[in-house]
């Protein structure tokens, strides 16, 4: 959603122009620029309080340099930046379209059909080639997934880290969004690419469903039954099922890397619903992409189960870290983000 710049926005950042507000955060604020090819960009700008933080400079240069070394359709792109200025800023391609956050919340509803698959395909697809560099992104999350014309595009690598980076910026902090975390992150382990995994099928159960697999009446009870509850998958589509049971294993050795989720997903040979073999390409427009799909998708093709099979034997439960703040409300049962709406890039 676009908002007018407040009085005490900037009205120019590095080369850009800046028009309106895209979203904020604890952290900064986005706005949609345009340079001097009057291009519409989204500049990330960190709020003036953290310029003199050289811890933060280095969070911020790391989320620049591992953005900057994805390109993928289904990722967008960075343009520009400037890590080294008074203020340092992003300014990343813009997407137009609402996130997948505020298209289900919205009258359109979970995703069904072909834009539910394309959105399996295309998550799976972003994670791949973001993996393929040695890069996780450790937030994928339904407000850092934009559903554009062209599909779903992943934003935001405001917390993402090279695959072999094992340290913390203080003992014990958990970085991301608890509700769409993996369960080796909440015991505080490493969060690799399996973690990304975890966080795909989350975001597929929501898309599918409306609701997170694991809810919860306050954090610390979605952090316990993300490491020891099975999740709810009511209403998954059984073609889907195996594969999103698969992505949230508690183990991360028992799930697919997102290559071999992109192939689960893109090899066989017909969904169950109906509409044919899928393709990465996904939905072809905004209506097609958030709206539910014809009546050829019925409750009697919806999987009625409550639980994944068995993947792995119980392992014994994973220690929850003591509670920490978290930005989103605790009580909020479908929404794992408070600040959901259209916008190409999500606030720092």
């Amino acid at each position: 959603m676009l908002r007018p710049l407040a009085a005490t926005d900037p009205r120019e950042i590095g080369p850009y122009r800046l028009h309106h507000r895209l979203g904020s955060g604890g952290m900064g604020v986005v706005y949609l620029g345009y340079g001097a090819d009057d291009q519409p960009v989204a500049v990330k700008v960190p709020h003036e309080s953290f310029a003199t933080s050289l811890e933060f400079r280095g969070r911020f240069r790391a989320e620049v340099a591992a953005a900057r070394q994805v390109r993928a359709p289904s990722v967008a792109r960075v343009i520009d930046s400037d890590v080294d200025c008074s203020r340092p800023w992003l300014a990343t391609e813009y997407v137009e379209g609402p996130t997948l956050h505020a298209a289900v919340l919205a009258a359109t509803g979970p995703l069904s059909g072909r834009s539910l698959d394309g959105l399996a395909i295309g998550l799976a697809d972003a994670l791949a080639a973001i993996h393929a560099l040695g890069v996780v992104h450790r937030d994928l999350k339904p407000a850092n997934v934009v559903l554009s014309w062209e599909g779903p595009k992943v934003i935001d690598f405001g917390v993402a880290r090279s695959a072999d980076y094992s340290g913390y910026t203080q003992a014990g902090e958990l970085v991301g969004t608890i509700a769409w975390m993996a369960p080796e992150q909440l015991g505080g382990g490493v969060a690799g690419p399996a973690s990304d995994v975890f966080a795909w099928a989350c975001c597929v159960v929501y898309a599918a469903t409306g609701r997170r697999p694991f809810a919860g009446e306050s954090q610390e009870v979605v952090a316990l039954r993300i490491t020891t509850a099975e999740p709810d998958l009511d209403g998954v589509p059984a073609h889907l099922l195996d594969v999103v049971c698969q992505g949230l294993a508690k183990s991360p050795a028992h799930r697919p890397s997102a290559a071999e989720l992109l192939d689960l997903l893109t090899t066989r040979p017909q969904d169950l619903s109906g509409s044919g073999p899928v393709t990465t390409a996904g939905a072809t427009s905004p209506s097609d992409t958030i709206g539910r799909s014809p009546d050829h998708e019925r409750d009697d093709d919806r999987t009625r189960l409550t639980a994944c099979p068995p993947l792995e034997p119980p392992s014994p439960p994973t220690p929850v870290p003591s509670p920490t703040p978290f930005s989103e409300p605790a009580r909020r049962r479908a929404a794992g983000d408070a600040d959901g709406g259209a916008r190409p890039a999500a606030p720092p």
